[in-house]
């Protein structure tokens, strides 16, 4: 990417990610998929929730990495996700149908495909790449994904990467981390925001 200064915010490909998701990614030039992670589970790799209520798609067994994780029945557990969603009022039934094509069994290539229409849906232009295998793990990790997008002098992070990067190992690199903003987050449900819009 030929950018003199470049910001670069990186996130796993989780499951019809809330809007400030989406947000961050906007606020980017690149957005990298962090892929070669591990599998969380109960978190949101594979499952969403609205107002409490979760929507899950099951998932086989094993903590491996979401690159290789895969949906049981992805076909039929998203028919039964958009039943139950549109006992919502205020979501689109119209909106729910435009995604039936990216389901498959790989969870990685159904929540990328997910996050890339929704990207369309919302006109934001950030540049998409997926991460490559390493042994690096932590803030070392992050450092070598930006270090790979040429003109990258930002990171950045989501409000809980206070808690854990280390700021100086960024700048020992000339990255200077900055922050979402919580005040700027609309914290809605992507498909309910959608749905205000579509």
């Amino acid at each position: 990417m030929n950018q003199k200064n470049s910001i670069v915010t990186i996130h796993q490909p989780t499951f019809f990610p809330w809007y400030p998701f989406f947000q961050k990614i906007e606020a980017a030039n690149v957005f990298v998929f962090l892929t070669h992670c591990q599998f969380e589970k109960n978190g949101y790799q594979n499952r969403f929730d609205i107002n409490k209520k979760w929507y899950t798609m099951s998932s086989k067994r094993g903590l491996i990495p979401i690159n290789e994780k895969c949906y049981i029945n992805p076909i039929e557990n998203w028919k039964k996700i958009k039943t139950n969603l549109k006992r919502n009022e205020k979501i689109s039934h119209d909106l729910l149908s435009e995604f039936d094509n990216c389901f498959s069994t790989s969870l990685c290539n159904t929540n990328i495909k997910i996050i890339k229409k929704i990207k369309n849906f919302l006109n934001i232009e950030t540049s998409f790449m997926i991460d490559e295998k390493t042994f690096l793990k932590g803030d070392n990790r992050l450092i070598d994904i930006c270090s790979k997008v040429e003109g990258c002098n930002q990171y950045l992070s989501g409000i809980g990467g206070k808690k854990y990067l280390d700021e100086s190992k960024f700048k020992e690199e000339n990255i200077n981390i900055v922050y979402q903003k919580e005040s700027d987050m609309i914290k809605k449900p992507i498909l309910e925001y959608l749905s205000e819009k579509y």
